[in-house]
């Protein structure tokens, strides 16, 4: 953690729109995570701040957050694909391609931190190939294969998948997505 990570009450009262007794109410009723300095004055986590401005809706200033991690998702039913894009949408970057072309070419012009594709993205020998060709490059992040279908948990396991999502709900898969890249 750098010193640019911690921040002073009147820090976090501005970045609330609110004035330092409501700052001091909250630590108070533990609403906000903080800690005090040898001096007891009050310091607040970037991360703490975050969570907290996301628990209770308020808006997160620009710049605040610190750079997202990219993944780049491939589906072809789009009807599936934008509610798991939305709830990923929340804490990733999410390139979202139905084409296996586009995704590639995503792909390979900035990489990403995590390939995530459907098991249904297309038949089973084009998906095996692939996932098998992203799984095994070196230089290649990880590569997750989401399916409700036995058969694509197989293909994904012949293809060397770094983790299988056997489900296609989305908070699901974003707990799994968040564990693969911790």
């Amino acid at each position: 953690m750098n010193a640019d990570d911690l921040f002073t009450a009147p820090q976090v009262a501005k970045i609330c729109s609110t004035d330092l007794k409501t700052i001091h109410n909250w630590v108070n009723r533990g609403e906000i995570k903080s800690f005090r300095t040898p001096g007891r004055h009050l310091r607040f986590r970037r991360q703490d701040i975050l969570e907290f401005l996301n628990k209770f809706g308020y808006p997160v200033p620009d710049g605040f957050s610190p750079a997202r991690q990219r993944v780049v998702m491939l589906d072809k039913d789009e009807a599936s694909m934008k509610p798991i894009k939305r709830v990923l949408s929340r804490d990733f970057d999410v390139d979202a391609y139905t084409d296996q072309v586009d995704a590639l070419l995503a792909i390979g012009k900035d990489r990403p931190h995590l390939v995530l594709v459907s098991a249904a993205a297309g038949d089973e020998d084009e998906l095996t190939h692939l996932v098998a060709r992203l799984a095994t490059k070196k230089e290649t992040c990880p590569v997750a294969v989401y399916t409700e279908d036995s058969s694509g948990r197989d293909m994904a396991v012949k293809a060397g998948a770094s983790d299988i999502i056997p489900t296609l709900d989305g908070k699901e898969i974003r707990k799994r997505i968040f564990s693969l890249l911790k």
